[in-house]
């Protein structure tokens, strides 16, 4: 159900390039149901993140392992890239843990971390373009340059 909500005095005339639409759903227990996929990527509205609680549906859980399932594998190169790179820096005490906010060098995850990245990097190389390519190369040695000086070599 689509329901359009007034929002201009009785005697305003109507702006026809604005429009609010309410897409929660309600079943009649009174429960959040999950809404419908738009029609059109125009329509397509972001849902706002949730906080962590631990627990994940099974609704979620597929969702989220369909969107893996439809990725290029160089495209889920390209995210363990990052995710390993993100890990290198929180591993050498360079950001906080996204969670617990807090800083702690571990350096052998640390090298493990940037050991992989390098490893996938290297794969990804005849398939990625020359700016890539260089821009990936650049990521992997300021990762060493700053594991060298994080161990104090």
């Amino acid at each position: 159900m689509v329901r359009q909500v007034p929002n201009k005095a009785p005697d305003e005339k109507e702006d026809p390039s604005f429009r609010v639409t309410d897409r929660r759903r309600v079943s009649p227990e009174g429960s959040q149901e999950p809404a419908r996929a738009p029609e059109s990527r125009a329509e397509r509205i972001p849902e706002p993140p949730h906080p962590p609680t631990g627990e994940t549906s099974s609704a979620e859980k597929e969702g989220k392992e369909e969107d893996f399932l439809l990725l290029p594998i160089a495209d889920l190169v390209r995210i363990f890239i990052a995710e390993f790179q993100t890990r290198a820096l929180m591993h050498m005490g360079l950001i906080p843990h996204p969670e617990t906010r807090l800083v702690a060098k571990d350096l052998p995850q640390a090298r493990l971390a940037i050991d992989c990245m390098a490893s996938l990097t290297e794969q990804l190389r005849p398939l990625a373009a020359p700016a890539e390519r260089d821009e990936l190369q650049q990521m992997l040695a300021n990762l060493q340059l700053h594991f060298v000086r994080q161990s104090g070599g």
